[in-house]
């Protein structure tokens, strides 16, 4: 098994499988290109793989980095899109104090959020109007950040690649921008630092301890169309011929994907529009992000 997220995604899909379906699936065969899992009646056979293509230099780093963060459990974080892994520092150690004191009181089976802060860069051009123009994480607010500025402004955010999923932390942070704009004049800016927050959840206690970073190379959009349909044709070819090879009741393949949000997945859809062949030998297809398993298809009962 030389797939590093084999392990830790098939852990989430069973964990989603067991509960959806009351089963108790745990996995027995770690050692081909699939996993095989038991619940003593039935053999399910699992196939991970990532929405991206491949890059050796990029795994490389974030193997470094798993070797570095230590831990009491088995933890996933997940990368934000087009996010990077520090290496040089101080900003890989602040990185890895950072990741630990998040993971030291993690409960197994939940999750949390890493902090990194990042600068923002809030300027004015005119008085008049009531408008934000914002790039980076922040973009998908930009009404809401209008709402709270008077005149018009730039908010420059490409630092930040994803903020905290609390709605209400997210308003305290429109209020707080809002706030700040009142003391900037026409022609100068405001820098200040904003939470960049990365998800991170540990798995089961039974869990072989250790961490895993999923993400993407920064140099792409994971959440591209075309990186997605390409990769998803890739994936779901050698799941098809790593699947049907096996002895086992039910064949489920876990694709991870890199999105700010779960809820933001459009990867379902484009491999749904794909020929059907690409999937036909697994009845169970999901697509893994930010920490959610979400089933692309999934039969009503197992068989």
């Amino acid at each position: 098994m030389t797939n590093p997220l084999a392990l830790p995604c098939a852990r989430l899909l069973l964990d989603w499988l067991n509960t959806r379906y009351d089963a108790s699936f745990v996995i027995s065969d770690a050692s081909g290109d699939a996993i095989v899992a038991t619940d003593g009646a039935r053999r399910a056979g699992v196939y991970v793989g990532p929405l991206w293509d491949d890059d050796a230099l990029w795994d490389e780093r974030l193997r470094a980095m798993e070797l570095r963060l230590s831990g009491d459990g088995s933890f996933v974080l997940w990368v934000p899109p087009q996010a990077n892994v520090p290496v040089d520092e101080p900003e890989a150690g602040e990185f890895v104090r950072l990741v630990q004191d998040a993971a030291a009181t993690l409960e197994p089976g939940a999750r949390t959020e890493v902090l990194f802060p990042r600068p923002v860069r809030l300027s004015k051009q005119r008085e008049e109007g009531g408008y934000a123009s914002v790039t980076g994480a922040l973009g998908r607010w930009w009404t809401r950040i209008t709402e709270k500025v008077q005149g018009t402004f730039s908010v420059n955010a490409s630092a930040v690649h994803r903020i905290t999923h609390d709605g209400e932390k997210r308003e305290q942070l429109w209020e707080w921008i809002g706030t700040l704009s009142q003391g900037v004049s026409v022609g100068q800016a405001a820098e200040f630092d904003v939470d960049e927050a990365w998800t991170l959840q540990r798995l089961p206690a039974d869990a072989p301890s250790g961490f895993t970073l999923i993400g993407a190379p920064p140099s792409i959009d994971p959440t591209e169309g075309i990186v997605i349909r390409r990769a998803a044709r890739k994936r779901l070819a050698a799941a098809n011929e790593a699947l049907t090879a096996l002895d086992v009741d039910l064949r489920a393949v876990a694709l991870a994907a890199i999105y700010e949000y779960a809820e933001l997945e459009t990867a379902g859809a484009a491999i749904k529009a794909l020929d059907p062949s690409f999937f036909s030998g697994a009845q169970i297809v999901a697509v893994l992000a930010d920490g959610d398993v979400r089933p692309t298809f999934a039969p009503p009962a197992l068989p």
